[in-house]
């Protein structure tokens, strides 16, 4: 009798491994990266993350030849715009968090969900021009020739951090290995 349960929890471990392994995909040689520029960390960024305070960056600062007024201006426009981001980011949230119960009440209320949704993306709006109006005024410190220069960098660290695709049968669920005979009962 012990034999048999030791047969079969064998059995049942056995199963679940084969069974973990289909799910898992076979490890794939990295892809060669091209080299980062100079300047830039040696790791992913985050995505969305650009390049982050790159007027603090000594290497992208002597690439664009930003003076020290410039970067001084750079810093103070990013100050001040980042305390009213930070206002409106707050703002969304409310207005998120007021949206919730209303969507999820037994007897949603269209119409006050409708102007709960108009009221978040009023506020998500605001975000996003203030947002912008932020690198409207960074825009304005810079030269045409340094503003351009800034957008090569901007599109290398891209190329640089770009995801590559899974190969084809990446995600594909391997076939199930065949199965050991289920061993005979011994009898009682």
């Amino acid at each position: 009798m012990k034999r048999s349960a030791g047969i079969l929890l064998f059995l049942a471990l056995f199963l679940a491994a084969s069974a973990a392994a289909q799910m898992v995909p076979a490890p794939t040689p990295a892809p060669a990266q091209a080299p980062l520029p100079p300047g830039l960390p040696r790791h992913p960024a985050p995505p969305g993350m650009g390049l982050g305070k790159w007027w603090k960056n000594s290497e992208v600062v002597r690439e664009l030849g930003l003076n020290e007024a410039q970067v001084s201006q750079i810093e103070q426009a990013f100050f001040e715009q980042r305390m009213k981001l930070i206002d409106l980011k707050a703002d969304l949230e409310k207005q998120e968090t007021r949206l919730q119960p209303l969507i999820e009440a037994d007897q949603p209320d269209e119409a006050k969900v409708s102007a709960q949704i108009d009221q978040v993306l009023a506020a998500r709006g605001r975000l996003e021009k203030a947002n912008a109006m932020m690198m409207f005024s960074i825009r304005r410190v810079l030269s045409v020739e340094q503003w351009k220069k800034l957008q090569e960098i901007q599109q290398r660290r891209e190329r640089a951090f770009a995801p590559t695709p899974a190969p084809p049968g990446f995600f594909e669920r391997r076939p199930e290995p065949p199965r050991p005979p289920e061993p005979e009962a011994e009898p009682l």
